[in-house]
């Protein structure tokens, strides 16, 4: 029921599925399940009746899908505490930024029901239970199988996803948009160094050069790793960083 967590999940509450969210933030949990959940997107709230608990094991059911999006360094945790909320039919899936989750959740669960994939915006906390979304235009979600296929559950997901009205990707070999995600987020580092929102940081001297050698070093390594890259991937905004307008606020 972080930032990301509370985003999707009231994507998919109006897309019409059952959705519960899990945090271990008594507070918020208390917020979200007495008030709802208050999503702010092109400065309109709108107000999410949600199931939201602190425990997975408070929830007695088994789901279709378990869907990670806690911080990297929670993935084991939080792994390891669903278990209760899957059987054999269930999917688990990640649309944690960066590299490494996939390999955690093979350790709890069956790799041939794992997805994984990327959000392509962002979103910041206003109060606890009260998200603002940073979705336009260019904002999509995308995600593949561990197992290089795409079957109808994996569709029918992506049909709910696209009910919310963004824009959905779903291909057999999604690793190419993980590392076009990571070489665009990493960039990152370097705006939360310099204490400044993405606006700011881009009309300072010199924050292009530097940008531009660390997404430069992210796909070397991808490419190392024999990640393929079509022209076209490497090409989006020239190459740079997509900053769209509705993040020049955010501070990362």
């Amino acid at each position: 029921a972080g930032v990301m967590g509370s985003l999707v999940g009231a994507m998919l509450v109006k897309a019409g599925a059952k959705v519960w969210l899990v945090d271990q933030n008594k507070t918020m949990i208390t917020e979200i399940q007495e008030n709802g959940l208050k999503i702010m997107v092109n400065d309109t709230d709108e107000l999410i009746k949600i199931n939201a608990v602190e425990r997975p094991d408070e929830i007695n059911e088994k789901m279709d899908v378990i869907l990670f999006l806690v911080k990297g360094y929670h993935t084991d945790a939080a792994a390891s505490s669903a278990l209760c909320l899957s059987d054999e039919n269930t999917y688990i899936m990640t649309l944690q930024n960066g590299i490494g989750n996939v390999e955690i959740l093979e350790k709890y669960y069956n790799k041939d029901h794992i997805l994984y994939g990327i959000l392509e915006f962002a979103g910041r906390m206003i109060a606890l239970g009260h998200v603002q979304g940073l979705i336009g235009e260019n904002s999509k979600i995308c995600f593949g199988s561990t197992l290089k296929i795409i079957n109808d559950k994996m569709r029918k997901i992506a049909v709910f996803f696209e009910s919310c009205g963004i824009k959905v990707i779903l291909q057999e070999d999604i690793d190419s948009q993980v590392w076009i995600k990571l070489r665009n987020n990493s960039t990152n580092v370097i705006f939360g160094l310099l204490r400044l929102t993405m606006g700011q940081g881009l009309i300072a001297q010199g924050t292009e050069e530097v940008m531009k050698m660390v997404r430069d070093e992210v796909i070397a390594v991808a490419k190392a790793k024999g990640i393929q890259f079509s022209a076209e991937e490497l090409n989006v905004n020239d190459g740079k960083t997509p900053i769209n307008p509705e993040l020049y606020s955010h501070l990362p």
